[in-house]
């Protein structure tokens, strides 16, 4: 994988906006979730995992999984918890880390069971799980995002979608793309996606994608709260000096 020396300041950059922390709660004074202290909707863990962001070739296996190859990273990542597959790691994570007390950076069950290879989906234990980071974010597809909205009269375009978050993954033996060679597990969504500038797939697959409801399109960001988006955000713009502000 090419090395790019700005993507390296914003991961950087989101390393350390990351890090900070997040609540005053001393150790061992977290609520248990109920009434008023839903879970996290992310948690944020480093080291490796597969990253899906490129993956526009997906192929249905079933009516409602498709297997994607995704590429091997390792930086700092942010799951999604209600896509944790893992019902224990589920559970553990979503007791744990709260909206009124998020767990710091590692801190969630689930991190630790990625880091060591113990991810177990259906009896399985799995190595690799698909996550999210912004590895090529400033050159990837997300700078040209297009609705795909599906309900629309006269849409032309995949019907169907893949979300890859917290997929179990594994090794390709054989990787025909030496720069992907994972291959996930992905459910199959259907409905109106983001499509990365484009709402067909390649090679007659379908998109790794997410929800229309999670992008805004007027603002050209994301419609829900990700970590570290804002400061990724302003490393990929160009670098030179804002208008000054209106008096």
């Amino acid at each position: 994988m090419t090395h790019r020396p700005w993507m390296t300041a914003a991961l950087l950059a989101l390393l350390l906006a990351l890090q900070a922390p997040h609540s005053l709660a001393q150790p061992g004074t977290k609520p248990k979730v109920g009434l008023g202290n839903p879970p996290s909707e992310f948690v944020v863990c480093t080291g490796w995992h597969a990253l899906c962001t490129a993956s526009n070739d997906c192929r249905m296996t079933s009516g409602d999984s498709a297997d994607c190859d995704c590429m091997r990273v390792n930086e700092p990542h942010i799951v999604l918890t209600s896509g944790i597959q893992d019902r224990a790691l589920k559970k553990a994570t979503m007791v744990l880390c709260t909206e009124r007390h998020p767990c710091d950076v590692d801190e969630a069950p689930v991190c630790r069971a990625i880091q060591e290879g113990r991810y177990e989906v259906r009896g399985v234990r799995y190595e690799w799980v698909s996550t999210y980071s912004y590895r090529g974010w400033c050159g990837l597809q997300w700078n040209n995002p297009v609705a795909c909205d599906t309900t629309q009269p006269g849409y032309a375009g995949d019907t169907y979608w893949t979300i890859c978050d917290a997929a179990p993954c594994s090794e390709i033996p054989y990787p025909p793309d030496p720069n992907r060679p994972l291959r996930c597990q992905c459910p199959v969504a259907s409905g109106p996606f983001v499509g990365p500038g484009t709402c067909t797939g390649t090679n007659g697959g379908i998109i790794s994608s997410m929800s229309l409801e999670a992008w805004d399109f007027q603002r050209n960001t994301f419609a829900v709260f990700v970590p570290g988006y804002d400061y990724v955000r302003s490393a990929c713009a160009p670098l030179r000096s804002d208008p000054p502000p209106s008096r």
